[in-house]
């Protein structure tokens, strides 16, 4: 799978999971709101949500997507929460649906979570290995 196919995947399976800790205690949750910024991965939420609380205190993160097959992606690396305007508005304008959500790029409790992939595996439903998929 090349990065192209990645991505045309995770967009097919639509939400995924994040999967955060404060370092005592590991919480996954369905998340939406998400896209691609070249070699970045963004995602929309809440300053004042537990994973943004766990991502300051532990910035390693791991969002996994996966069809009713069983193939699935996993994208793990350092994440970092952004509260910077402009990239809050670039992901209005990639998802402006979630301005039912959000409202504009000036509402605080607004953040972007933006996660630099240290590693992105994918294995299909017929594989029992993974495969290293490389942002090249």
């Amino acid at each position: 799978m090349n990065f192209e196919e990645l991505k045309a995947f995770m967009k097919q399976v639509g939400w995924g999971f994040l999967a955060t800790t404060n370092g005592e205690r590991a919480s996954v949750r369905p998340m939406g709101g998400c896209g691609w910024f070249g070699k970045e991965f963004w995602c929309a939420t809440g300053m004042k949500d537990a994973k943004t609380v766990d991502i300051k205190k532990v910035a390693y993160v791991e969002y996994c997507f996966a069809d009713k097959e069983g193939k699935h992606v996993r994208l793990s690396g350092k994440c970092m929460v952004s509260t910077d305007r402009a990239d809050k508005q670039e992901l209005l304008d990639l998802m402006p649906v979630m301005k039912e959500h959000v409202g504009d790029a000036d509402n605080p409790d607004y953040v972007v979570l933006r996660l630099k992939p240290e590693r992105i595996r994918y294995m299909g439903s017929d594989e029992m290995q993974y495969t290293e998929v490389s942002l090249d």
